[in-house]
Order: C-alpha cells, then structure tokens, then sequence
C-alpha cells in the first residue's frame, strides 16, 4: 500500500494503472487503489469469492459465484497474440469476455472481471479491474497493460538475486538502506539504458567480456552486461590505482 501511495507522489501529473499478479487480489488492495483515485488490474485467484453481478432483465444486482461466472462468461472478440518464453516466440489465439460486478461488502464500488482464454492451449487467465471494459479497444489496452508485469518481474529479478543482489544488506538504519535502495535502482537503470542506447558493436563487447558464450541458448539478458561493465570498471580503478601507487618491483628480492 505504502508503495502505491509513493508511485502516486513520485507521478502526481499522470493517471497511475498499477498491474499485479495473484497476490494482490485483495479486497483492501482494491479499496486502496479507489481511495487512490487510480487504476488497477490484477490477476485473480479466489475464484471462490462472493460477487454480485447485475441482471438486465430483472433490474437488479443477485449474488453468484465468481467461478461459475468465469466458466459461462459470454466470449465476445478474438485477438492473436504474441508469447515468448524461454527464448521462444508463439502465435496463439485467445477469446476475451467481460462482464461487471460489485463485492458484497462494497456495493459502491463498480468492478470488472476479463476473461481471456487461449484456445491453442486451453489456459484461462481471469482480471479484475476497476477500469471500465465498455469497449473493445479499453480491453485490449488492460490485457496488453497487465502483460507489462513479466518486464517488471524480469527488472525486480535483476534487482534482488544474482544481479544487483539487493537483498545483500549489509546496513541497518532505514535511512542507509534507503540510500542503498536508491544507489541499486539507480545502478539497474544505468544497465538498461546501456543496452537500450549504447551502440550494438559497444553492448555486445560489453556482454562478450561479462562471459558470453556466442551459443544459441544466450538470452542476452542485462546479467553478462552487469558482468562486462563490472570488469571495465574494475580494470581502470585497477590502472588508475597502479598508475598513482606503482608495484614495488625495486623493493623485491631473490633468494
């Protein structure tokens, strides 16, 4: 929560869509984005919750389980998309429904649900949002946000273990790890605008010294960089070092 209100702060100019896995389908992460005053969508996991749905016909709001709503939610455009992993790329196609709800314990709070299933492997991924899905073109936008999360995963990977190792922590008042908190971001974004920016021929002697293999398996992802500017910067402290302090070869004996 403190997170959501410093992204606030730090964006006050800019309308905030926060996109989350699992674990923040909660009903007070829902009622803390509101208050807020900005976007959510999140993937869901307690199917099993208590939701109200509006029925048209009656003029009315009746109770149901959000499980079975998912499961005969009335599919109504179809996209193909686009899924890499582990360096492989598919085209797979998948159905979008969508429908409106409300939760029990706050009825004035209007949300949505998105249902995408992809036909090709028959997975069904559920969203919950409070953004309005009044159009086909808003339901792509939420789906195409919330496939942003793997880039943050991969940036928050890369920040705590074998990267930057953030949770290495060495410090123990808030304000020092405040500072090392800032020092490694700051470090992160210098990686990625380096690979982002920097020449192909410079990036890619960067990565070759941080110990790539040239094999058709390298992800080429910022870990061999981190190494290969590590190694540069390690070189000249080592030269700069040696040229002010040289190696006492006069000083040394034989026999």
């Amino acid at each position: 929560m403190q997170s959501f209100e410093t992204t606030c702060r730090l964006y006050p100019a800019y309308k905030v869509r926060f996109v989350g896995d699992a674990g923040l389908d909660d009903q007070k992460m829902f009622a803390h984005v509101g208050r807020l005053e900005q976007e959510f969508v999140f993937r869901v996991s307690h199917l099993e919750r208590i939701v109200e749905v509006y029925n048209p016909r009656l003029d009315r709001w009746e109770r149901e389980v959000l499980r079975d709503l998912t499961r005969t939610v009335l599919y109504q455009t179809t996209f193909d998309v686009l899924f890499t992993h582990a360096g492989r790329t598919r085209l797979d196609t998948v159905q979008f429904g969508w429908f409106q709800i409300r939760l029990p314990d706050h009825p004035q709070q209007i949300l949505w649900v998105l249902v995408a299933e992809d036909i090709s492997i028959d997975r069904r991924l559920v969203l919950i949002t409070n953004v309005a899905l009044e159009t086909i073109a808003i339901v792509q936008q939420v789906y195409n946000d919330w496939r942003l999360r793997t880039h943050i995963e991969h940036g928050y990977r890369f920040d705590q273990e074998q990267g930057l190792d953030v949770e290495d922590m060495r410090v123990r008042t808030l304000d020092r790890m405040r500072r090392l908190f800032a020092i490694v971001l700051l470090s992160a974004q210098i990686v990625f605008v380096i690979a982002v920016h920097w020449p192909p021929k410079a990036v890619l002697w960067l990565r070759q010294l941080g110990g790539k293999l040239g094999l058709s398996s390298d992800r080429d992802g910022p870990y061999c960089l981190l190494h290969g500017i590590s190694a540069v910067i390690t070189a000249a402290m080592t030269f700069s070092f040696s040229f002010l302090h040289p190696f006492p070869f006069a000083e040394m004996t034989y026999g």
